[in-house]
């Protein structure tokens, strides 16, 4: 049975980066990720099919009409079309208002764009994988029936053991 991946779609108007930010990860995650590139919002949108689990947007996308789109309007649409699909931008600006106003627009982070911002993406994906459903799925090889089955087995033995511990002492 083959593992779960995770779906991430890079959307970024320069070529070169959205390569090297994909071997990067790919180096890192191998089988684990399904990476796609899109180099204009449209086509990214386009491919949005309730599937992805992470988007990664440039903040400023120079489009090829020449008008480009901000990193918010994306995350915008991204939500709009798929509210569980996470967001990260990614932004040479240090606004922080922009900052906060992604993370009320539901951003799962918003990332200076230096030396730092691919360990933090793959940090953010790290997260992701680890969760435990996913992380059973991808270690195990189960279905995903089998993996909420044996989640909730354990989370419910160990509410069970604990109020039987309270309750008896």
């Amino acid at each position: 049975m083959k593992a779960q991946s995770l779906n991430v779609f890079i959307l970024n108007d320069d070529v070169m980066v959205a390569g090297k930010l994909r071997r990067y990860l790919k180096k890192r995650f191998g089988d684990k990720l399904n990476i796609s590139l899109f180099f204009n919002s449209r086509s990214c949108l386009r491919m949005l099919n309730g599937q992805v689990d992470l988007v990664v947007v440039d903040d400023y996308l120079q489009e090829s009409t020449h008008s480009g789109i901000p990193g918010l309007d994306m995350l915008q649409k991204v939500k709009e079309k798929d509210p569980n699909t996470e967001v990260v931008i990614l932004s040479s600006d240090e606004d922080v208002a922009t900052a906060v106003e992604a993370m009320k627009l539901g951003a799962r982070s918003y990332i200076r764009n230096d030396r730092s911002a691919w360990q933090q993406i793959l940090t953010i994906i790290d997260q992701n994988i680890q969760q435990p459903i996913r992380y059973l799925i991808a270690e195990f090889g189960v279905n995903v029936f089998m993996a909420v089955f044996f989640t909730v087995f354990a989370v419910m033995g160990i509410i069970t053991y604990l109020a039987l511990r309270y309750w008896i002492h």
